[in-house]
């Protein structure tokens, strides 16, 4: 089968050695950033100086001049190249690589040491360059010819000066018949971007003698035609409603614009029309469909909802802005250097992004004039806005955003490229939550301060509040409270098997024989432990059950009632084994109290959170089945988490005193909860949650319920060296985290998208392409907008840019606005004049029929699927 035919690795040795085994070999583009350890430059730089017989002591002072001499010499032909190949492999294609290395010219390592000498391996970077052109060169002499070269994430290529595009170039060079280049992520389009992407297809043994003279030609012609768009889009500006009118008629009544009227307002419109026409239909059309196929979403306009905030600082808030503009301009005013751009970019972002930036952080450095003077006071008006109360116009409307989010049970995917923006985003939202919480606890508590519901510290004494005293009754197995979230398995796993009185006596019975049989720790044996009481009542039951055979319910899980009747079940619970997430029986005591009637009538309720469940639950691996509700029941009680303020709010409805909580009363009152309207949006979570992990591998689940769910973050980032596959997994979930701060590491290469459909570009970026990068992260075949549009077609994919007016942000849309332009309208879609245009006044709508025409057809037909 096709199985057998390919096989992927992460390493450039495999990327040779996996051709003798199967005909498919597949790996990431970043593979070319590796072999790059001190083992493999010693390797090569042994073997180029080896082969250059230099002698014994001129090795030894050029090893000691390269990296500070702290890669040692090796002998190649005692080594393994890349910890695999031998010198009888390596050998054969050694003299030919040392020449193509040397016809590199003064990039080779050749031309630096005839040129420098010894001094030459003083340059790290320089000869780090060298021996990655030899480290590729080898490789690509070892690499069999190939019929096909597939490069996916090409728009990672094309920097021609990159690690990734220098590999791929000198590897695969003459190495393969033709080349497919894939990519979801459009480029900037920018000529150089482009002409990289054709000297890549240049290195085809199939491609054609003049590939690079036809490239130039195209890029050409795509100025000439970016020209022509940019005098139409100028005398467009200016029609007005009935000159619109005027020329699609006109358009209407000629299509090839082969003639040109009389008014002299029109006239000029038509001239530019027909010049961008022509240029299209008869030059950039057929240039690109002999290289490309682009196939366009063409209902991404529809769904997806671009959302433009123009912020305006007044007040106090516009001080630091004008403060920090005047700071810059005397910088410019005597002569300093500075990269204005970023600078004012730090301030748009966030007062702490500012105030971390070198301008102001610098202390040792004084500036000239006025200059010193702005500083000193912006660092004392930036430093007195170092607390959590906000001010900072941009950071308060994402934070007031995402918060509404939340409320609203929708997740929000932050983008920020300034680390100490990110961190005061997730400040400021957690603090701004935990007002949030407080003040959904003053629903069941009126008049609750901060110190009353919350765990709090009294000289070195920690203080309970409301929010950890019950917390902790719902996981302390001593009190009833812990069956509220935990799965009842006679419900659940047995039919909903009802007994009768006298089974309830059998139960009972049963279940003190079983209790005495356990050896549990001191505690254990001197109060009761409902974990315990849970268990021999479940295990009094399964054992009734089973032995009514055909008699008992009719939907009783058989591998459950195996796992229920095993003797491991009452001291280790469902899993049959001791673990981290469930009180197990451990000890040398005997338990000295009694399971009554009543406290078997609690375990023995069929209405509980895990019964309205039982689906979701059934493909749960039995294994993982105990882990999931308990790490699911401390979430439900989590700090974060407002279950527990609603769930008294629905108490204190059903007049049930919150004075004195008694844990019999309270129960019952949970177990209705969850079909109230209150409650039925809680045990919708925990099925969507189910649903979720129900399609991941067991791994990956165990993963997500040790970290995502047990953590209760309402926000997190990715700043702090966390692994961003486990922040990922975190956010896809539907509970917590609802917001993820990101910078540029989660910016590609990863899905976000089961349960999120909102993406805001807190810091922008210059090229388009980042952006559509960022909204890819949530835009997904089988994404949570796509779900939900198969429901409502209304539904949309939001994207929300806030921007500062009259500061370096609004600049910077308008350039990522015109670049975007190129993007789409390139590359197939029709031109949005008035989406694009750079005035504060929109321009009208092109014509309908026009705009259609201008439109450049890249979508796949056969017309363009010839060989080249």
């Amino acid at each position: 089968g096709f199985e057998t035919r390919f096989e992927a690795t992460k390493s450039l040795s495999g990327l040779v050695t996996l051709f003798d085994r199967v005909q498919i070999v597949i790996a990431p583009v970043s593979v070319f950033n590796t072999g790059r350890g001190q083992a493999d430059l010693a390797y090569l730089l042994s073997l180029w100086a080896e082969r250059h017989q230099l002698a014994g002591n001129q090795i030894a002072a050029i090893f000691k001049r390269y990296r500070g001499g702290s890669v040692p010499r090796v002998r190649p032909a005692e080594t393994a190249f890349l910890e695999t190949f031998t010198w009888a492999t390596i050998e054969p294609y050694v003299d030919a690589v040392m020449r193509a290395h040397r016809a590199q010219g003064e990039d080779s390592l050749d031309a630096a040491w005839e040129s420098a000498g010894y001094d030459a391996f003083d340059d790290r970077e320089a000869v780090d360059r060298a021996l990655a052109d030899l480290r590729f060169r080898l490789l690509g002499a070892m690499i069999p010819d190939l019929d096909l070269l597939v490069v996916d994430e090409a728009h990672k290529l094309k920097n021609a000066d990159s690690v990734r595009a220098t590999g791929l170039r000198t590897v695969f060079d003459g190495r393969f018949d033709r080349a497919l280049f894939l990519t979801a992520t459009p480029f900037q389009l920018s000529v150089g971007e482009l002409r990289q992407m054709f000297a890549l297809f240049a290195l085809a043994r199939a491609a054609p003698r003049d590939l690079m003279e036809q490239a130039d030609l195209l890029l050409a012609a795509i100025g000439e035609y970016q020209e022509a768009y940019a005098q139409l889009e100028r005398v467009w500006g200016q029609a007005d409603g009935a000159i619109a009118r005027d020329f699609a008629s006109w358009f209407a009544a000629d299509p090839k614009l082969a003639t040109l009227p009389d008014d002299p307002v029109l006239r000029p419109i038509v001239v530019a029309a027909a010049r961008l026409v022509t240029l299209k239909r008869d030059t950039i059309e057929p240039a690109l469909r002999r290289w490309m196929i682009r196939s366009l979403r063409e209902d991404k306009r529809r769904y997806r909802s671009l959302q433009r905030e123009r912020l305006r600082p007044l007040g106090e808030a516009g001080v630091p802005f004008l403060l920090y503009e005047r700071f810059i301009a005397e910088l410019f005013r005597v002569g300093e250097q500075t990269h204005k751009a970023a600078v004012q970019i730090n301030m748009v972002s966030s007062y702490g992004a500012a105030r971390e930036g070198a301008l102001l952080a610098e202390t040792e450095r004084r500036f000239d004039g006025d200059a010193e003077a702005y500083r000193g006071l912006l660092q004392q008006v930036v430093g007195a806005l170092r607390g959590h109360e906000g001010g900072h116009p941009k950071v308060d409307h994402v934070v007031t955003d995402a918060l509404a989010a939340v409320g609203r049970d929708e997740k929000t995917l932050i983008f920020c490229a300034r680390v100490e923006t990110v961190r005061e985003l997730k400040r400021q939202i957690e603090d701004a939550w935990e007002r949030v919480v407080l003040t959904r606890w003053q629903s069941p508590f009126p008049g609750a301060e901060h110190h009353d519901v919350f765990e709090h510290r009294v000289g070195d004494r920690v203080v309970d509040g409301h929010h950890s005293r019950l917390r902790d009754r719902f996981s302390r197995s001593q009190d009833a409270l812990y069956l509220a979230l935990r799965e009842r398995y006679v419900s659940t796993l047995l039919g909903a098997w009802t007994p009768t009185p006298a089974q309830l006596d059998q139960v009972v019975a049963t279940a003190n024989t079983l209790l005495r049989q356990q050896r549990v720790g001191r505690t254990q044996a001197d109060r009761m432990d409902w974990s315990l009481v849970k268990r021999c009542v479940e295990q009094a039951g399964a054992f009734i059950v089973r032995d009514l055979g055909g008699d008992g319910p009719d939907d009783v899980h058989e591998d459950a009632l195996a796992y229920l009747t095993d003797q491991r079940f009452v001291p280790f619970g469902y899993d049959l084994e001791a673990d981290d997430v469930e009180a197990f029986a451990d000890g040398t005591f005997t338990p000295t109290w009694t399971i009554e009637n009543d406290d078997a009538a609690l375990v023995l309720r069929h209405e509980h959170l895990w019964s309205t469940l039982k689906g979701p639950l059934h493909d749960v691996p039995p294994l993982l089945r105990v882990r999931t509700v308990e790490r699911l029941a401390s979430y439900l009680v989590a700090r974060n988490v407002l279950f527990l303020p609603e769930l008294l709010a629905f108490a204190r409805s059903q007049g049930l005193s919150l004075d004195r909580i008694e844990s019999r009363e309270l129960l019952p009152v949970i177990d209705r909860f969850w079909t109230s309207a209150g409650g039925r949006p809680w045990c919708e979570l925990v099925r969507r949650f189910l649903t979720y992990a129900n399609s991941l591998d067991d791994g990956r689940r165990r993963e997500v319920l040790d970290d995502a769910v047990n953590a209760g973050d309402l926000v997190r980032h990715t700043v702090d060296g966390e692994s961003r596959e486990r922040v990922r997994e975190a956010f896809n979930t539907p509970l917590y985290p609802m917001v993820l701060v990101a910078n540029e590491v989660m910016q590609e290469g990863l899905d976000l998208h089961h349960h999120c459909r909102r993406v805001v570009h807190h810091d922008l970026a210059w090229n388009p392409a980042q952006l559509e990068q960022r909204v890819g992260r949530v835009d997904r075949l089988g994404s949570l907008v796509q779900r939900l549009r198969e429901k409502n077609g209304d539904v949309t994919l939001d994207v929300l840019l806030p921007l500062i007016a009259n500061t370096i942000d609004e600049r910077l849309d308008r350039t990522v606005r015109l670049r975007e332009r190129w993007l789409e309208f390139l590359l197939g879609a029709p031109p949005k004049i008035e989406e694009y245009g750079l005035s504060d006044e929109p321009a009208l709508p092109l014509p309908e029929g026009f705009a259609e025409a201008l439109r450049i057809e890249l979508g796949p037909t056969s017309g363009n699927m010839r060989s080249t």
